[in-house]
C-alpha cells in the first residue's frame, strides 16, 4: 500500500514538472539560444567605413552610365512582344542614339528588313546557329568589320518552340564611349576583340593578356601591372558574352 501511495506521488511530481516543458515553452527557449550562440543577428556598425581604392572607384564610376545603357537596351528590346510593331521599334533609335542599324531576320538569321534600308555586305548573323535559342533570352555578338568591331544583339520570337524570326541592332562600341566621361585611360575589350584602349595601343597596356577567357573563368575582378602602367578591370555579362571594362594609370601615381 505505502509503495503504491509513493508511487502515485512521484508520478505525480513527474507529470507536474512535465506539464511545464510545453512546446510552446520548448521552441522559445531553443529559438533563444540559436540566435544566442549559433545564429546571432547581423550588427551593421556604421562608424567602420570600407576604404576604396582610386582605381576601384574610378571603374565604377566610369562604366556606370554605360553598363545602364546596355541593360536597358536589353529591357527594351525584351519588352517588343510584337517585332511588326513598327512604333515600338523605330522608337529604339529615340532612346538609344548609338544603335546604327535596326534589323528583322527571318527564322535563319537572314535579314528580310532594316532601318536604315542599306544592309551592309559584311554583316552577317550566322552565329546563332551556335547558340542554344531560348524564349524571351538576349543573344550578343561581337562581328569584326573592315570599319573595326560592331556589337551585334538580337531578340528571339518563337511560337510552341518554333523559332519565327528575330529583332536586331547593331552598334559600334566607341559610340558608347561619351558615357564614360574621359575616355583617355579606358580599356573596353571583349575576350578576343579590342573595343578601345583609349590614349595607348593594346600592346602597350597591362591588359595585353595572352587569354583573356581563361583569366576570367574564375574571376570577376583584377588587377593588371607593366612596366609603365596599372590598370583595374571588371567583367560584365551582355546577351551571354564577356564585356571586360577596364581602367588604368601610370605606375607610381
Amino acid at each position: 500500500m505505502k509503495k503504491n501511495i509513493a508511487l502515485a506521488l512521484c508520478l505525480a511530481v513527474l507529470c507536474s514538472a512535465c506539464s511545464t516543458i510545453t512546446d510552446s515553452t520548448t521552441y522559445k527557449d531553443s529559438r533563444r539560444f540559436y540566435f544566442k550562440h549559433i545564429n546571432k543577428p547581423a550588427v551593421v556598425d556604421f562608424n567602420d567605413i570600407a576604404e576604396v581604392e582610386k582605381m576601384e572607384e574610378q571603374l565604377t564610376v566610369s562604366f556606370a552610365r554605360l553598363d545602364t545603357e546596355l541593360t536597358n537596351l536589353q529591357r527594351e528590346m525584351d519588352s517588343i512582344l510584337d517585332m511588326s510593331n513598327q512604333v515600338a521599334v523605330t522608337n529604339l533609335f529615340t532612346q538609344f542614339p548609338w544603335i546604327s542599324h535596326i534589323y528583322a531576320l527571318d527564322a535563319y538569321g537572314d535579314v528580310q528588313g532594316a532601318i536604315p534600308s542599306f544592309v551592309p555586305e559584311y554583316i552577317d548573323f550566322s552565329f546563332i546557329d551556335e547558340r542554344e535559342i531560348k524564349t524571351r533570352e538576349i543573344y550578343a555578338h561581337i562581328q569584326e568589320t573592315p570599319n573595326g568591331n560592331e556589337i551585334m544583339v538580337l531578340r528571339p520570337y518563337m511560337q510552341s518552340g518554333e523559332i519565327l524570326g528575330y529583332l536586331a541592332v547593331s552598334f559600334d562600341p566607341k559610340a558608347l564611349l561619351p558615357f564614360v566621361g574621359d575616355a583617355s585611360n579606358i580599356v573596353f575589350l571583349g575576350v578576343n576583340n579590342v573595343l578601345w584602349t583609349g590614349n595607348y595601343l593594346y600592346n602597350e597596356t597591362p591588359f595585353n593578356l595572352e587569354d583573356w577567357q581563361k583569366e576570367i573563368n574564375n574571376k570577376s575582378f583584377g588587377y593588371v601591372e607593366n612596366d609603365t602602367l596599372k590598370g583595374a578591370w571588371l567583367v560584365r555579362y551582355f546577351g551571354g558574352i564577356p564585356l571586360i571594362y577596364g581602367v588604368m594609370e601610370e605606375r607610381g601615381k
